[in-house]
């Protein structure tokens, strides 16, 4: 499967605490407008391509704690009915893997709401590659054996841009589940 989505804007009014809501309340536009999504499987591999457009590529922000630095990440759900958007609910999980450009490997993700979110090692056979060129990162995820993306077959993605000053939950996002096949 191979497709190119708009995205939207994660709902600032949403995130957890007082902050965020006020200080972004004008924020509705994403800062990724759209993104190249391919997903194939490869015995028990699932390779995840995505790519989009970003003019600067930051990849370090150890410097200066008013930088961010690119990321994106998968979700998929644990249940068919777990809602994308508020990261699950209780009892409805989602999981996840994280690529940050500051770090060689990626990481592991559950949530099961917003604010919830648990971050660990990743699975051995997990693994991802990324370029940035020419104003375009690609970004390619291998990730072997993942049973909630085998039993439930969707997945959704959020795209960060440091330079955009995205991040944490000011994000730009896949408009729902996507079909993986």
């Amino acid at each position: 499967m191979k497709k190119t989505l708009k995205l939207v804007a994660a709902p600032t009014a949403m995130q957890p605490g007082g902050y965020v809501p006020k200080a972004y309340a004008e924020r509705s536009q994403p800062s990724t407008p759209e993104a190249q999504l391919e997903v194939e499987r490869v015995g028990d591999i699932w390779r995840v391509r995505l790519g989009w457009q970003c003019p600067l590529a930051v990849n370090d922000s150890s410097t200066d704690t008013n930088h961010f630095v690119d990321a994106a990440a998968l979700l998929v759900p644990t249940l068919p009915d777990a809602p994308w958007i508020t990261m699950g609910a209780p009892g409805k999980a989602v999981e996840g893997v994280l690529w940050r450009a500051d770090r060689e490997s990626v990481l592991r993700m559950r949530a099961e709401g917003l604010g919830t979110m648990e971050r660990g090692d990743a699975p051995d056979g997990w693994s991802v590659e990324a370029s940035w060129e020419a104003g375009h990162w690609s970004v390619v995820f291998d990730l072997r054996a993942w049973p909630a993306l085998d039993r439930n077959g969707q997945l959704a993605f959020a795209i960060w841009r440091g330079a955009a000053g995205d991040r944490a939950g000011l994000k730009s996002v896949s408009p729902g589940w996507i079909a993986a096949a």
